[in-house]
């Protein structure tokens, strides 16, 4: 089934060249650069990873690797592309670039191009300089060299601009190649940072429709983990509107990595056998119990290392150190919970950043409010768990639980209605 699927100062100044049929990106990282002998498969990773994305936003491309950096040429519209690669984890920054060669001549008239594209006719004074490097050092000129003789040129060119060299308002960067190659920019475009989908291996991830879970996998997507999504529905005791909120939250995350897939698992039957058979206090941390059993059940079919939760310490009675070691109980895998030291306004600011905070706070409730206890237990002793737990009948529950799950898959998508 398919889901619905730089300037530093305020100027009129436009650093980013014309969109144009070819356009070239320089990709940057910065945590890939420290993996030592793992860094090729770092980079190995981050490159089939763009492969993949462009491919999904119908971008015909090329990928290649030189000199510490990711080169990628993409065919169509350059705005597309960059909207792709910022939302691509283990990407520090990238440049719209502009090839030329070795000789000074030509790399100011490409150069002066680029600023002029910049400038767009504005006259207001704007502090400038030359960023060079070169990674080929049979060019005859030093790094500084280089800068300061292009940045001469470009300043008699544009009487508007001022040198210096600390925080300009506009920066032209050079790079010197091997094979009488240079590539020059401006724009230096801010990426996701961490580390590649798929680097840190494949995790279970438990998506309600709240504020906190849709945080929690994304930072675990920028530390390199390929997550599966975990969600339970309690038809006919919380509408389909709250699993169509899940649904269209994985969307929107699934910008992050390839391609996604989220299991949907039906959980009331669950919950009603809890209901009759445990203590009422016990109820929300035996829900969570058979949540973590339900997933031992799928973690052989997708090789999961780990769990990823949303909990925040002590922000709900489910949330204390004791209902934690609770819960965590009835799971055989490591548990992590990125938000664990996080109070709820941090949360929030991190899901506005993201894209997920309208989508989360659309008013339709989630499994874990069908019959709450009126006093939750919030200092749990995990063998009176164990011995309410061990009143229900397990294996049958978890078979016709997965019996009845949906599966949905994702490609990577940037649809407009999910930004913001």
């Amino acid at each position: 089934m398919w889901p619905r699927n730089g300037c530093k100062k305020s100027t009129t100044a436009n650093p980013r060249p014309p969109l144009v049929e070819s356009s070239l990106f320089v990709i940057r990282y910065a945590e890939l650069a420290l993996k030592g002998g793992n860094r090729h498969w770092f980079e190995k990773t981050l490159a089939s990873n763009l492969r993949d994305h462009l491919k999904n936003a119908n971008l015909t491309h090329q990928v290649t690797r030189r000199h510490g950096r990711m080169l990628v040429r993409v065919e169509g519209e350059a705005d597309l592309a960059i909207e792709v690669l910022k939302h691509i984890p283990g990407i520090h920054n990238f440049s719209l670039a502009s090839l030329s060669d070795w000789d000074l001549k030509n790399q100011t008239t490409l150069g002066i191009e680029l600023v002029q594209q910049a400038l767009g006719g504005s006259g207001e004074p704007l502090t400038f300089k030359v960023e060079a490097r070169r990674t080929d050092k049979r060019f005859p000129r030093k790094s500084f060299e280089l800068a300061a003789q292009l940045g001469g040129h470009i300043l008699e060119r544009f009487p508007q601009l001022q040198a210096k060299m600390t925080a300009p308002d506009l920066s032209l960067g050079i790079e010197i190649w091997e094979q009488n190659q240079a590539i020059l920019y401006l724009e230096k475009i801010p990426g996701q940072g961490g580390l590649p989908v798929g680097t840190a291996g494949t995790v279970i991830s438990f998506l309600s429709g709240g504020i906190d879970s849709p945080v929690s996998s994304w930072m675990m997507l920028k530390r390199g983990c390929k997550i599966i999504y975990l969600t339970f529905h309690s038809f006919p005791f919380t509408p389909e509107e709250s699993k169509q909120k899940v649904i269209d939250l994985v969307e929107r995350l699934s910008r992050y990595q390839p391609k996604s897939i989220l299991l949907v698992v039906p959980f009331a039957e669950i919950q009603k056998e809890i209901q009759q058979k445990a203590l009422e206090k016990n109820r929300t941390l035996l829900y969570r119990r058979m949540m973590f059993r339900i997933a031992e059940r799928l973690k052989e079919t997708y090789k999961v290392k780990a769990y990823i939760t949303g909990e925040a310490l002590g922000q709900v009675a489910s949330q204390t150190l004791e209902n934690l070691a609770c819960t965590q109980d009835a799971a055989s895998l490591p548990v992590l919970r990125p938000l664990v030291g996080m109070d709820k306004s941090e949360i929030i600011e991190w899901a506005k950043r993201i894209g997920t905070y309208n989508l989360s706070i659309q008013p339709f409730d989630d499994c874990c409010t069908v019959f709450q206890p009126k006093k939750p237990e919030t200092h749990g002793r995990i063998e009176g768990l164990r011995a309410d737990h061990a009143l229900l009948d397990e294996d049958r529950l978890i078979d016709q639980a997965l019996q009845g799950a949906e599966t949905y898959q994702f490609f990577s998508s940037i649809k407009a209605k999910l930004w913001g």
